[in-house]
C-alpha cells in the first residue's frame, strides 16, 4: 500500500478531508479533527517512542501560569504503518508567516512579544524535574552521572566530536581551542536559576493570533531541556529571521531589544550560547555536513565577536 492511500484510508476512518488539511512541517501532515483537535500524521522523522515520551511530558506540566497554551497528546497510535497522534488544537497563524507582512514598527512589536513569550515560559512548572536535564537522550549519555545542566551539555559535545570533528577542524578557525574553551566553561558548572527549556524556540513554532498575540507553543522536543531559560533567548534570537530572508536587519533589532529588556550583562551569556548550539546542532539535518545549517553553524563559530566576549 502507498502512502497515499493509506493517508486517505486513514482520513476516512476519522471522517476527516483534505479540506480539514491545515498544514505541514518536517515530521507531519495537520488536519483538523474537530473544534478542539486534530489529527497528526507523520513521517519517518518521528516514531512511536518519541511521541509517547512527549504524550507523558505535556501531562505532566503545570501551564496554568501561561497567557498562551502548550501542546497536549490525547492518543498515539499506529495505523497502516503511519504513525497517528491526536492532539489538543491550538488556534492561530503560524508567526513566521505574518512576519512578511508588517512594517518596521510591527515587527519591532512582533519581537518585543515573541519575547515576552521567552521569558514567561520560565514559570511552567513540570512536575517531575526532566531526567538528567533533557526530554529526549539521542546522545546514548549515561544521565545518571549528569548532576548539572551544563554537564549535560558538555557530554553532548564530547558525543558530537565523534561525529563533527573532521568537518569542524576544515572549516572552523583554531577548532581545538575553541571546543577546548567551551569545555572549560561548561566545566565550572551551573549555579543559575532551572527552568523550561524548548530548545527550538522560533516564529515558526508560536501561533498568534489577529490581533498579534502569542496563543500557543509548539513541537518541544530534540533539544527540551531544563536549565537556563537565556538559552532559549540565545535561539531565539538568532533562528528570529536565520537566513536574512527578510531582509530587515532583524539580528541586530531584536539583539537590541532582548539587551535593553533584560540588560548589558546577558550578552556574553548569548553568545556562549549561541556557540554552544551551533556545535550541538550542526549535523541535525545533514549527517554528512551538507547543507544551509551546517555553513550557518560554521558562520557562528567563526564569529569572532562571540569568542572575544567570553
Amino acid at each position: 500500500m502507498t502512502k497515499v492511500n493509506a493517508t486517505s484510508i486513514i482520513l476516512d476512518k476519522f471522517n476527516v478531508s483534505k479540506s480539514d488539511f491545515l498544514g505541514s512541517g518536517m515530521e507531519a501532515e495537520v488536519y483538523a479533527y474537530d473544534n478542539n483537535k486534530v489529527l497528526k500524521l507523520y513521517n519517518d522523522m518521528s516514531d512511536t517512542n518519541k511521541q509517547n515520551i512527549l504524550k507523558g511530558f505535556y501531562s505532566k506540566i503545570n501551564a496554568s501560569s501561561l497567557s498562551y497554551e502548550l501542546p497536549y497528546i490525547y492518543d498515539t497510535f499506529e495505523e497502516n504503518g503511519i504513525l497517528v497522534t491526536i492532539e489538543k488544537r491550538i488556534e492561530g497563524s503560524n508567526m513566521q508567516g505574518m512576519l512578511s507582512e508588517m512594517n518596521f514598527n510591527e515587527q519591532n512589536t512582533m519581537m518585543e512579544t515573541y519575547l515576552n513569550a521567552n521569558l514567561e515560559l520560565k514559570s511552567v512548572k513540570v512536575k517531575s524535574n526532566l531526567e538528567g536535564f533533557t526530554l529526549f537522550n539521542d546522545n546514548q549519555i549515561s544521565l545518571l552521572k549528569i548532576k548539572s545542566w551544563f554537564e549535560l551539555l558538555k557530554e553532548i559535545i564530547f558525543r558530537k566530536q565523534n561525529e563533527l570533528e573532521s568537518y569542524f577542524k576544515k572549516d572552523v578557525v583554531n577548532y581545538d581551542a575553541k571546543v577546548n574553551q567551551l569545555v572549560d566553561i561548561l566545566s565550572l558548572g551551573y549555579e543559575g536559576e532551572y527552568s523550561l527549556i524548548h530548545g527550538d524556540f522560533y516564529p515558526g513554532n508560536l501561533m498568534v493570533n489577529k490581533n498579534g498575540m502569542v496563543t500557543g507553543l509548539i513541537d518541544f522536543g530534540l533539544m527540551t531541556m531544563y536549565g537556563d531559560n537565556l538559552f532559549d533567548i540565545a535561539i531565539g534570537w538568532v533562528c528570529f529571521d536565520m537566513y536574512n530572508e527578510l531582509n530587515a536587519n532583524i539580528y541586530e533589532r531584536y539583539l537590541n531589544i532582548i539587551i535593553s529588556t533584560l540588560g548589558e550583562g546577558v550578552r556574553k551569556r548569548l553568545y556562549f550560547y549561541v556557540l554552544i548550539y551551533s556545535f550541538i546542532s550542526a549535523n541535525f539535518y545533514s549527517h554528512n555536513c551538507e547543507d544551509g545549517h551546517y555553513q550557518w553553524c560554521v558562520k557562528n563559530l567563526n564569529n569572532k565577536h562571540f569568542w572575544e566576549a567570553l
